[in-house]
């Protein structure tokens, strides 16, 4: 028995692919990405991709908290330099525990979201993995016609007859 319906992957898929293979390439090939993977912290990172993740996601998250601080803190040093020095060392304080407490709770954020985006991955994975584990063994490549790249599929029926029973006629 034949099966003609073998899912084939679009060209515009394929395109996609080998562009971002290659932008990704031309960035791990960077003179400066260079230098940072040839250091220890660079080389712990890469062996530990959930943790470059959460850092990642960390330092993303971070960039606008301390943004606001260091311009709230210019802010009030020029508020300072016009002779308000005791209010400036309370508000840069209070400025700093936000600060502190603002970061601390985009930490726990990014770990959360890596755990979130990690588990998503893995499931993801685990299921596509296990769902054409499944079809591919129902079927055995026959034949490859030259024209068209199409592989054809048939049925193992020796598999089926094991697994279900004889077939009723």
């Amino acid at each position: 028995m034949q099966c003609n319906n073998v899912t084939a992957i679009p060209k515009g898929l394929l395109q996609l692919r080998g562009s971002l293979s290659s932008m990704m390439d031309s960035l791990y090939y960077d003179p400066k990405v260079a230098e940072l993977m040839n250091t220890s912290m660079g080389q712990y990172l890469n062996g530990h991709p959930f943790l470059a993740m959460a850092v990642l996601v960390f330092g993303a998250m971070a960039t606008v908290p301390i943004g606001i601080f260091l311009t709230f803190a210019t802010v009030t040093f020029i508020g300072a330099t016009v002779g308000l020095v005791l209010l400036e060392v309370f508000l840069l304080s209070l400025g700093g525990v936000s600060l502190l407490c603002v970061l601390s709770a985009l930490a726990i954020l990014s770990i959360l979201v890596s755990l979130v985006l990690g588990a998503c991955y893995i499931t993801s994975y685990n299921v596509l993995n296990f769902y054409y584990s499944q079809r591919v063994s129902r079927y055995r490549a026959t034949r490859l016609e030259p024209a068209t790249n199409i592989t054809v599929m048939e049925q193992d029926g020796e598999e089926d007859e094991e697994a279900y029973g004889k077939p009723e006629v």
